[in-house]
């Protein structure tokens, strides 16, 4: 095995890029890359972010396929569209990625401080990769000393299916320990709670209170999400019939991360579900973005688009289509699939609009008072109330959904100061 990249700072926490790595289209930088300042939001166009993300959608796909970027997209952009389509990288964990499309486009020129941040973010995901790889393996080494097979989601294992692993940026591991030797779909083979006691007694830090779906464990700094179950099974019947579905193809198979290390991953069928599931969860709840897109966009065109008979006749199903088309127009991928051009132009718009998490358009108030502020809330909160019934395809009351509210923040004391004074 050769030796894993070192990151300076073992105990870094989850971040998709350098520290402060965003630039500001009104400032003259100097170099070094990485002395830069926070976004401000510029431009006065219908929609500013439309061409940064038509540049990005551009160099991702270069960078993914191995394809030439269409260079009438970057013809007369200015210092403002790069340091925007930077930023938006910054925020879906793709600049890697972006960064290899650059250095394939020759002819394709960028402002030098934002080269210099693209290959700093570059690098950084590199030596991420390589520690990420080196904590994964001694932490199922520890699970497998103790009787338990250690499987990882998404993430790293994930990266192996892109043309550049390292250049798959990703925050923590997702993982899911089972007794080793034993069928990982039998429910009395999960070893979730166990690997949690384990884990403390080792010293590493455990928090409990992540919800049903997982704890937490942090192993030298590094977070890893430790499954009871793949999907939050409790909040609807596709969730948790679904949930099932990932349980019955876990099926796990052998793969070799870059540095030699040798993991558990599940298998194509499951990620299959988990991957869009996951994307469909974060559309639902706010926060999609092109780093979901690109997870998705490598599976469908690795082993190609299967509709589970589980998922057949559902919202997800749409969904799954509507993403795949999205993956068809910009990310090389020719998956056949009926169009719903309404809920795909939703999904993108929410992409290239992350600082819109929820994306209904609903105007903050101009002053933080209580009565503006509870306002607000109540108008954002009605209509996720009614996304989530949409797509998880279940009829919670408006004021059911506010008394289940209302008991977390009292569990919970400190989100009612955010309640009053944070509008997203």
């Amino acid at each position: 095995m050769t030796n894993i990249l070192p990151l300076a700072n073992s105990s870094i926490k989850y971040s998709p890029s350098i520290s402060n790595p965003k630039l500001n289209p009104n400032y003259a930088y100097k170099l070094p890359a990485g002395a830069v300042d926070s976004i401000q939001k510029v431009g006065q166009a219908a929609d500013p972010q439309m061409v940064p993300a038509k540049m990005l959608l551009s160099l991702l796909n270069s960078g993914l396929n191995d394809t030439k970027v269409d260079e009438k997209i970057f013809q007369g952009r200015t210092k403002e569209d790069w340091i925007n389509m930077y930023n938006m990288s910054i925020d879906s964990a793709v600049t890697p990625t972006l960064m290899n499309g650059l250095e394939k486009n020759p002819n394709i020129k960028a402002p030098e401080e934002v080269v210099a941040n693209m290959k700093a973010s570059k690098e950084f995901a590199l030596k991420y990769h390589g520690l990420q790889e080196k904590l994964l393996g001694e932490f199922s080494d520890f699970t497998k000393s103790k009787g338990i097979d250690t499987v990882q989601m998404k993430g790293i294992g994930f990266s192996m299916n892109y043309p550049e692993p390292t250049a798959r940026f990703g925050g923590d591991l997702d993982v899911f320990n089972y007794k080793s030797g034993t069928n990982p779909a039998d429910m009395k083979n999960n070893m979730s709670f166990e690997t949690d006691k384990l884990a403390a007694k080792a010293g590493m830090d455990v928090a409990l209170d992540h919800g049903p779906k997982h704890s937490e464990i942090r192993y030298k700094g590094m977070p890893i999400e430790n499954h009871r179950n793949f999907l939050n099974a409790e909040i609807a019947p596709i969730s948790d019939k679904m949930n099932k579905y990932l349980f019955k193809h876990l099926k796990p198979v052998q793969e070799t991360l870059p540095h030699g290390t040798k993991i558990l991953v599940p298998s194509k069928e499951f990620n299959n579900v988990f991957i869009s599931y996951h994307a469909m969860q974060h559309y639902v709840g706010g926060g999609i973005n092109f780093h979901h897109l690109a997870d998705w966009a490598m599976q469908v065109k690795k082993h190609g688009l299967t509709i589970p008979e589980e998922a057949k006749g559902t919202k997800y199903e749409q969904f799954m289509y509507a993403f795949t088309n999205l993956a068809n127009k910009h990310l090389g991928t020719n998956v056949k699939v009926p169009e719903n051009k309404k809920l795909e132009d939703d999904i993108f718009r929410r992409m290239v609009h992350i600082e819109d998490k929820m994306g209904f358009n609903i105007e903050p108030p101009k002053h933080k008072n209580p009565v503006s502020m509870t306002v607000y809330k109540f108008k954002k909160f009605a209509a996720q109330n009614n996304r989530r019934n949409e797509f998880y395809e279940i009829n919670k009351p408006l004021s059911k959904a506010i008394i289940e509210s209302f008991i977390k923040h009292v569990k919970n004391p400190k989100t009612f100061i955010n309640f009053f004074t944070k509008v997203k």
